[in-house]
């Protein structure tokens, strides 16, 4: 009878743009290796192989076939890299899928949904209009998908620096919310949170700000994703009020949550870090202010990328961190750059866009 003798930690992984492969060797004395090999292949690429097989048996504009590309461009969409791919995907299905209204909109809701976490308000926002008037005409303004419409573009626009037109559309749809959910209702308390986040643009209102978080802290259960986001944007705006010590021990308790549910790299998780950096600035902890943020940014650019709006916020924070320190030949090209992402993902005539080209002309670059 053979002896056979497996080699501890003999598995090798491969991993392509179609699926992956484990290969266990286990090695016989005097023989060739055995060798085994399981091969498993990725959702994203099942899918493109399901509408491929469609588009070849029932036609291009199917709806089946449609409908495997949908699929498939959402799959897409969430692989890193791969968002600008999805979104041409998404767009070409909104197209053709001008006769099927309702389908058209589900198309538009992914599409504009990519397009906001991809840090790209300024495209988002002409599609979530077309959303919004579509869902308005097909299932009435109450309806739950025409106001979470609502919802998405008032978050579009306080992203554009539009408060104002924000508040209006946020204050309709938190009345239209609690007519019909109730005021503690999720889905009420994210449009409740986004009117804070309207509000919380005027420093004459922080304090309004900051009673509406409270009172939404008290009406959610458990420590939820929309309670930490709550608990994030009041701890903004008791920054903003001077409140550091509260504000830094809230950012704190973040991170450890965020990190715990949402995992290190999470948009959420660093974007605790990077607030809970520019609160040590303002306690003048500047050394330790600048080492946070440095860390934030290249995780922020692994992550997700040099032009997503998270990243974005950290560099101009790590370069204005530079500049109180009399650093401007380091913080110039930082800031240079983060005015090129904003005028490419907001456009040309955002108020973030002027506000810090006036910043860098007084730093002299």
């Amino acid at each position: 009878m053979p002896f056979w003798r497996k080699k501890p930690k003999t598995t090798d992984h491969y991993v392509g743009d179609f699926g992956s492969a484990e290969i266990d060797v286990t090695e016989r004395r005097g023989e060739l290796p055995l060798i085994e090999i399981r091969l498993s292949v990725t959702a994203e690429y099942a899918h493109g192989l399901d509408f491929q097989r469609k588009r070849e048996e029932l036609g291009p504009n199917h709806p089946e076939t449609l409908h495997a590309l949908h699929v498939y461009a959402v799959t897409l969409g969430k692989q890193p890299g791969r968002q600008d791919e999805a979104v041409a995907l998404l767009e070409w299905l909104v197209a053709a899928r001008a006769d099927d209204q309702e389908n058209r909109l589900l198309t538009l809701n992914d599409l504009t949904r990519l397009l906001q976490d991809g840090g790209n308000p300024a495209r988002a926002e002409e599609w979530l209009r077309e959303a919004l008037s579509g869902w308005e005409r097909l299932r009435g303004q109450d309806d739950a998908q025409t106001l979470q419409i609502a919802s998405n573009l008032a978050r579009v626009l306080l992203d554009l620096g539009r408060r104002e037109e924000a508040e209006g559309l946020m204050r309709d749809t938190v009345f239209r919310r609690t007519r019909t959910l109730g005021a503690a209702h999720p889905d009420t308390l994210s449009s409740r949170n986004t009117l804070a986040g309207a509000l919380r643009g005027s420093p004459a209102r922080l304090a309004e700000a900051e009673g509406m978080y409270r009172a939404m802290l008290a009406d959610i259960d458990g420590t939820t994703d929309l309670s930490m986001t709550v608990q994030n944007n009041l701890a903004a705006v008791l920054t903003h009020q001077g409140k550091h010590a509260e504000a830094l021990e809230m950012y704190g308790h973040l991170i450890d949550a965020r990190s715990r549910q949402q995992g290190d790299d999470h948009v959420n998780t660093w974007r605790a870090r990077s607030n809970y950096a520019a609160v040590l600035t303002r306690l003048g902890r500047v050394t330790e202010a600048e080492q946070r943020l440095t860390e934030a940014l290249d995780g922020c650019r692994r992550a997700f990328g040099p032009r997503h709006s998270t990243t974005l916020g950290v560099q101009v924070d790590l370069a204005a961190t530079k500049a109180n320190q009399g650093r401007a030949q380091e913080a110039v090209p930082l800031l240079r750059d983060a005015i090129d992402g904003y005028r490419n993902t907001h456009g040309p005539n955002h108020p973030r866009v002027r506000e810090l080209t006036n910043i860098l002309t007084q730093l002299g670059g």
